[in-house]
């Protein structure tokens, strides 16, 4: 297939079967770094990351390994790293650092790249000669040197990006150590082991790169499910600092994670509650309260006002983002969907909405207490149920068949469904005996 058919598929390589796409994938990686090749790429990401084809090796690959964490997260179903790294920025600082190398100095890399003997040293090589050649284009960007190579408006946060990679190269060994110790991302919770490997990398590093030590943090912060549960670690973790550092680090990590969960609570409550995912909304909300929690406590040692407040602000944005997404309106919404079948309609859409919403209500009874919700939502749950009950009662009256009349059957059977998806089966069953009972008097 020639490129330009290729690309043109556009949203099409979304769609195509497993194989096909692997082939696909395949071909794109033996174009180049073409820019239509790069945009077609970040197309297919999410598609790239649910399949993992098996992709051919490049040093522009390789050059992003040891910081490939820090990408930017391709949903909002995941946390993003506590510091990010723009895909586009690499895909225009690359380029550079090929430049700065030289193509006849990475050809000495190749075995890195093939396979065999050498290769770890080789890999390690270059990512030392990579650190250098990032470093040297760092020190001409803070002159307003390659800011016309790069293609993008440099800012302090992109400048502190390229930096970050050039620590992050430049402990290059040390990231391999850290990922085989912590294992595969996402990791949802820390043994001690864990942190016993993390506190021996860092130590080693605070003596001979103590400038890469937060960045290090950061990495190994980035292959948590959440990242807050490093920071109870981190607080009594030794790394060789004197404790100002040590201190200084810690508050700065805090202030990083209560900023990300601002940001991921902001992100939702401004959503219209009749266009929103309830169910994400009330996972984003489980998410939240835990990474709080996790962060309030091991913040009980720091003391410190400022985050405390910032935390009960974020506790407040939660409880409004429950309450007026997932509690207004929960009874109506989900009455409204079974209406639909007592008329013998069946609005797919309408009815997946519906139990979207039984299930958040359950799913955030888990936070209802935390949150000084819990009134609200047996009140809305006790009202929903009851109205729903009622329902069945009706549809359902005269036995299992519904007096006949296939839709309220139907509605009857579902209003029961959702009476197990907000209070659990063995409501649902006795609510179900009672009725069936009742009609066979």
């Amino acid at each position: 297939m020639e490129a330009h058919a290729l690309l043109s598929l556009g949203t099409k390589l979304l769609d195509i079967d497993d194989n096909r796409f692997r082939q696909v994938v395949d071909l794109l990686g033996h174009m180049g770094d073409h820019p239509e090749v790069q945009q077609t790429f970040s197309m297919i990401r999410p598609r790239l990351k649910e399949l993992r084809p098996k992709r051919r090796p490049t040093f522009k690959r390789l050059f992003c390994e040891p910081f490939e964490d820090l990408f930017q997260a391709l949903s909002g179903d995941e946390p993003a790293p506590l510091n990010t790294v723009e895909r586009g920025l690499v895909n225009s600082l690359w380029p550079l650092v090929e430049a700065q190398i030289g193509k006849d100095r990475l050809r000495t890399f190749q075995a890195a790249l093939n396979g065999g003997d050498g290769q770890k040293e080789q890999t390690l090589a270059f990512w030392a000669e990579a650190a250098q050649a990032v470093a040297e284009i760092a020190n001409g960007l803070e002159t307003g040197r390659f800011t016309d190579d790069l293609d993008v408006r440099l800012n302090p946060e992109r400048i502190r990006t390229i930096q970050d990679i050039t620590h992050i190269l430049a402990i290059a060994p040390a990231v391999l150590d850290l990922k085989a110790a912590v294992g595969p991302k996402p990791v949802a919770k820390l043994h001690k082991d864990h942190l016993d490997a993390i506190q021996t990398i860092g130590r080693t590093i605070a003596r001979g790169r103590p400038e890469a030590v937060k960045i290090f943090i950061l990495l190994a912060a980035a292959r948590l499910s959440d990242p807050s549960i490093l920071l109870g670690g981190l607080w009594s973790m030794d790394l060789g600092q004197k404790p100002s550092d040590r201190a200084a680090l810690f508050l700065d990590l805090s202030g990083t994670v209560v900023a990300q969960i601002e940001e991921r609570s902001r992100a939702m409550t401004g959503s219209p509650a009749g266009g929103t995912d309830r169910m994400a909304v009330a996972n984003l909300a489980v998410d939240l309260m835990a990474s709080l929690e996790a962060t309030r406590s091991a913040m009980e040692q720091s003391r410190n006002k400022e985050f405390d407040q910032r935390l009960k602000s974020i506790r407040g944005s939660v409880h409004d983002m429950v309450r007026a997404q997932l509690l207004d309106g929960a009874e109506s919404g989900i009455l409204a969907a079974l209406g639909t079948l007592s008329g013998g309609g069946n609005d797919r859409d309408q009815m997946l909405q519906a139990e979207n919403q039984a299930r958040a209500l359950r799913k955030c009874a888990t936070i209802a207490d935390t949150l000084g919700l819990r009134g609200e939502l047996k009140a809305v749950t006790q009202k929903t149920t009851a109205s729903l009950t009622d329902t069945a009662r009706q549809a359902l009256g005269n036995g299992a068949n519904g007096g006949g009349a296939t839709g309220n059957a139907r509605a009857g059977y579902t209003a029961i469904r959702m009476i197990e998806l907000i209070a659990g089966p063995a409501e649902a069953n006795q609510i179900m005996d009672e009725i069936l009972n009742t009609g066979r008097r």
